[in-house]
């Protein structure tokens, strides 16, 4: 029996396997399996960005055949499409790359490209929406102007919206990066010059992370990133404490995958010593059980008793399981708004959210974005208003036909809103239980 028997309820079989396959397991075992099962229910459980890595696991498992035809198609066009992404992404890369040289611009690449090119056995099998730089904060202005440069700006729909549907899920303090987009491709580039392991939220400055960075190979060009133990303590920050496990199971095994990459170089003596003194204890305990439970991932016993467990593990690793095995789609058809109003405990706390909603210019200087929205430079109700015209004009065609076939039911928003209150309880919790970094000082402007 799974370990996951008892802390998710819907735990079956094909959810057994799919982590017995994307964890690397014996194909004799596999092949057992496979025999007996149910592969619709197979493909309902298995996320959709999993789908490529998910046909190149059971191809290299020798379990492929076990597999209906029709439905491991899905898994060759999956890789299809993700080939073609990153065709246009690395054409896209190499060109800002070459622009920043040119203006003296420093950078480091985050997170997917660089798992994509390292951590998986090809690009092909990570699926990405955008790329990831950071850039000092001093370079900002020129970063901007050279990715401007070379044909991509904030699309008009983002232009549009409004802003809480980017600040919705921000840190306090942390400056929103807008997606910019080449026109007439789904090239998209997003610029941080913050790092959710990093000040204001805990005592460890994004310079130091500089001066430790390391060179990779992405696709052929030679680019700098974070040190491998950096880049694993970035990983876990941004799926859990930005996220709260609402990105769903790739996010963890990208951790998996990257701790199976580096695991001659990562120190795990250093790692639990640097998560007590950092504050990530309760992040970094809850993000490695479940990761170690989901896939088998070598963390050595002693991290865990190092770093000491957040209060109620048990529930609160519940509660990130229901995140991570949640419908994703759900993400589109619900608005996230409606989902937070329709979880509030009572009347009082909804109507209050639906307020906010129009007078969105309460949230803290902090989290000004980069490049600042439209809507930002506007003031008072009329402007929150005008930003609720605008989202309200680009989003209600997609509701209506989402109403129409059934997809916006009330148990869809039921859902929904129960996985919004878990993410408030599970934050909650977690940040409850010691003094944040961030109360320690103000946050500051990047």
């Amino acid at each position: 029996m799974h370990r996951l028997v008892t802390q998710y309820k819907d735990f079956s079989p094909e959810h057994e396997f799919l982590l017995a396959l994307l964890a690397g397991g014996e194909s004799c075992d596999l092949a057992d399996r496979a025999a007996q099962l149910d592969w619709e229910h197979f493909f309902d459980v298995t996320p959709a960005d999993l789908y490529g890595y998910m046909g190149y696991r059971l191809t290299e498992a020798g379990v492929q055949d076990h597999c209906p035809s029709k439905l491991f198609d899905q898994t060759r066009n999956a890789r299809r499409a993700i080939a073609a992404q990153w065709l246009r992404l690395k054409i896209e890369l190499r060109n800002v790359a070459s622009s920043f040289e040119a203006q003296h611009v420093d950078f480091l690449l985050l997170k997917g490209a660089v798992l994509a090119f390292n951590a998986y056995p090809d690009c092909s099998l990570r699926p990405v929406s955008d790329i990831d730089l950071l850039v000092r904060p001093e370079s900002l202005n020129r970063a901007l102007g050279c990715i401007y440069a070379t044909g991509f700006k904030c699309p008009e729909r983002i232009q549009r919206a409004h802003p809480l549907s980017f600040t919705d899920s921000a840190l306090l303090g942390e400056n929103v990066s807008l997606p910019l987009q080449k026109d007439g491709t789904r090239a998209v580039i997003e610029v941080h010059t913050q790092l959710e392991s990093a000040e204001p939220w805990f005592p460890m400055s994004v310079a130091q992370m500089w001066q430790s960075s390391q060179e990779q190979d992405v696709g052929g060009l030679r680019v700098h990133t974070l040190e491998p133990r950096e880049f694993l303590f970035h990983l876990i920050l941004h799926l859990a404490r930005a996220h709260v496990y609402s990105l769903g199971l790739r996010p963890l095994l990208d951790v998996h995958l990257w701790i199976q990459l580096q695991s001659g170089h990562l120190d795990w003596q250093w790692i639990g010593s640097e998560c007590l003194r950092r504050g990530y204890t309760e992040w970094a305990h809850l993000t490695l059980r479940l990761v170690r439970d989901l896939f088998g991932t070598n963390v050595p016993a002693s991290f865990f008793k190092t770093v000491p467990p957040p209060i109620g593990l048990d529930h609160l690793a519940h509660l990130a399981l229901q995140q991570i095995w949640a419908n994703r789609r759900l993400d589109s058809l619900v608005p996230p708004r409606l989902a937070i109003t329709l979880s509030q405990p009572s009347l009082w706390g909804a109507i209050s959210t639906l307020f906010t909603r129009l007078k969105p210019t309460g949230r803290p200087a902090g989290n000004a974005t980069i490049p600042a929205m439209e809507q930002s430079k506007s003031r008072g109700l009329l402007a929150g208003l005008h930003a609720l015209k605008n989202d309200l004009s680009l989003k209600m065609p997609q509701y209506v036909r989402a109403w129409h076939s059934g997809s916006l039911r009330w148990s869809n928003l039921m859902e929904a809103a129960r996985l919004a209150k878990g993410r408030v309880e599970i934050k909650r919790t977690m940040e409850n239980v010691r003094p944040a970094f961030s109360s320690l000082q103000e946050p500051r402007s990047r």
